[in-house]
């Protein structure tokens, strides 16, 4: 099992290991110590507060660090027991820390292994997932912050671990949560895959060349994806590329689905399940004047001038007030993080500065506005999107609308 970690560069400058104190992740720790490249190790657990017994878990795990002789970090998580998706945010919160505090030429090492690949295959089939889902866990990727993550011990099941563990007389405890079907994780593990493996006992082993075989396949797809996103692209929305919808249609509709995948994964969030797909399809044929929208829980997607945006909920910004700054040459509005000389306004609206008093106004739909009309004109203009239109601010001179700040 050794020569699993010739994954790990020879000039990693730090090896963390995820740590729950279980058995797989104290193999992987047991493996990697034994490494005759004496790698920096840092052990690393987090305390999700979702158990009764996680605070002896952490303190066991402190404790193994500290007979390890190995540098420990904890971070606690403290999530909402009551919440659905509580595995998913779990996860979430787990890899944006990895990401947060490591940095180019770490490795990050977790101990997922076949019995796992097996189960994350299984679940991604029953939740109607394609090639990007039945691909399964990666053994590595590049992270956020230039670290690589890297899982080892995929090709070893379960039971290989823990007769690794028993010859090395090496202490684990056991997650008690394990042995509640409560998670889908846990009542396939529980319930279904003992089935499976009475009937069919290499069952992971076929599950893991499936999965070989849909990363492939995926491949292939998101090289085809990139090509026609090169076709499609328009101009940038909020550092996001959005696509032309009349470039779009001229692709088949399994091929105009993959690209959809694609831009939206490229942007970095969550691909929209099967039916919101088909909603987006059929939406994209909508009359020039709708504007609809596809929402997702952190972004929505909506169909603006022939082109799809891709808006993500944090970046939307409400300002409303009207701000006088009169003869100022340096125009500032703090709270909304806006700054700009009054030199600046003037040459990006075309117009000479002959000491006109000068104010920013911000549109305010609660309020009758005389300036509607040409407000929406210049929007049109300038091809804003509505959902827009409320950050940006409007140029008043001696109280007259001359133009937006873009």
């Amino acid at each position: 099992m050794q020569s699993c970690l010739e994954l790990i560069p020879d000039d990693a400058q730090r090896v963390f290991v995820a740590f729950s104190g279980g058995l797989d992740s104290t193999v992987l720790l047991h493996l990697l110590c034994a490494d005759p490249r004496n790698f920096n190790i840092i052990a690393w657990h987090f305390n999700h507060g979702l158990l009764d017994a996680a605070s002896d878990m952490e303190k066991f795990c402190i404790e193994q660090a500290g007979r390890a002789g190995l540098e420990i970090r904890v971070d606690q998580l403290r999530l909402d027991k009551v919440e659905s998706n509580v595995e998913a945010v779990a996860r979430h919160n787990r890899y944006a820390l990895f990401a947060r505090h490591t940095r180019s030429g770490d490795c990050i090492l977790t101990a997922h292994h076949a019995d796992d690949q097996a189960e994350t295959f299984l679940l991604n089939a029953l939740r109607g997932s394609g090639s990007a889902g039945l691909r399964g866990i990666a053994r590595q990727r590049l992270l956020d912050g230039g670290a690589l993550l890297l899982r080892p011990l995929l090709d070893y099941s379960r039971s290989l671990l823990e007769s690794y563990a028993r010859q090395h007389k090496l202490t684990w405890v056991d997650d008690p949560s394990n042995q509640s079907s409560q998670f889908d994780r846990n009542y396939l593990r529980n319930q279904v895959v003992p089935l499976l493996k009475k009937r069919w006992p290499q069952f992971e082993s076929s599950f893991a060349i499936a999965s070989q075989l849909q990363s492939e396949t995926q491949d292939v797809l998101d090289e085809i994806a990139a090509l026609d996103f090169l076709q499609v692209k328009s101009t940038a929305s909020k550092g996001i590329a959005t696509l032309d919808i009349t470039q779009l249609e001229l692709l088949s509709p399994g091929r105009r689905k993959n690209l959809l995948r694609y831009w939206i994964t490229r942007a970095g969030l969550a691909v929209i399940p099967y039916a919101r797909m088909q909603e987006l399809m059929h939406q994209i044929h909508a009359k020039a004047d709708a504007v609809p929208e596809i929402a997702m829980p952190d972004y929505s997607i909506r169909i603006y001038d022939q082109r799809l945006f891709l808006v993500v909920k944090e970046k939307l910004r409400e300002r409303s007030g009207s701000f006088d700054f009169g003869l100022q040459t340096n125009v500032e509005i703090k709270k909304f993080d806006l700054q700009v000389e009054r030199s600046e306004i003037f040459r990006e609206l075309g117009i000479t500065d002959q000491n006109q008093a000068l104010s920013l106004r911000f549109r305010d739909d609660g309020q009758q506005n005389d300036d509607r009309h040409r407000l929406k004109r210049m929007f049109q203009k300038h091809r804003v999107p509505p959902w827009e239109r409320a950050a940006i601010a409007q140029v008043y001179l001696d109280g007259k609308l001359q133009g937006l700040l873009l």
